[in-house]
């Protein structure tokens, strides 16, 4: 009975780590326009490129929503523009729509890669010297394997902010993000990250 609770109390660790070392998300790429570092926006188009339009709009809204909780205005192109049917916004249109609402910046997103990869997890039990370990392997391995899998999902995406009047790139990061959570999470968690390199960096006001 105790070995049975130590095998799997191990299978419980192995698996809580697997999730807790997988998950999250960073910055991999960086680049900051130093002319622009500590001179912060306040009006903020928010773009997303993809070829879903319920993907664009999902994107959009959240980015808007987290960067008015920072105490930015924005708003989504979604909004702003009225999106052609092969989702291809002119340059006019934009700066149309920037004038109109006076926005001192644009801030574009695009998916650079995804990657889903599905991994299995053995069990793992004690050592007992090496015909326990060999004897324990085998049956696990040929016989009874109380192993898990699971699904992993790499999202690489990158976002450009631009200002206005000069069209010149302020900033740039490109996000990595290995995680096994919902679309939902995802996108929260990216957005999350950039606004608070762009606040790091005074491009954007802390609230």
């Amino acid at each position: 009975m105790k070995q049975s609770s130590v095998k799997w109390f191990g299978y419980l660790f192995s698996f809580v780590f697997l999730i807790t070392s997988c998950a999250g998300t960073e910055l991999t790429h960086k680049q900051v326009n130093e002319a622009y570092k500590g001179k912060p926006v306040s009006n903020i188009l928010v773009i997303a490129i993809t070829g879903n339009e319920d993907s664009r709009r999902s994107f959009e809204r959240k980015f808007v929503t987290q960067l008015k909780s920072a105490g930015v205005e924005a708003i989504s192109s979604e909004e702003a523009i009225s999106m052609p049917a092969d989702l291809e916004m002119k340059k006019e249109t934009i700066l149309n729509a920037v004038n109109q609402f006076k926005n001192d910046a644009v801030i574009i997103t695009h998916l650079i890669d995804k990657e889903e990869k599905e991994a299995y997890t053995r069990g793992s039990e004690g050592h007992r010297g090496y015909y326990g370990f060999y004897h324990s392997r085998y049956l696990y391995s040929y016989a009874h394997d109380p192993g898990f899998s699971r699904t992993s999902k790499t999202i690489r995406l990158e976002t450009n902010l631009y200002d206005v009047k000069t069209e010149k790139l302020m900033w740039s990061g490109q996000s990595k993000t290995l995680s096994k959570d919902s679309k939902d999470q995802i996108i929260n968690d990216v957005i999350k990250v950039v606004i608070n390199d762009l606040q790091n960096n005074k491009l954007i006001s802390p609230k």
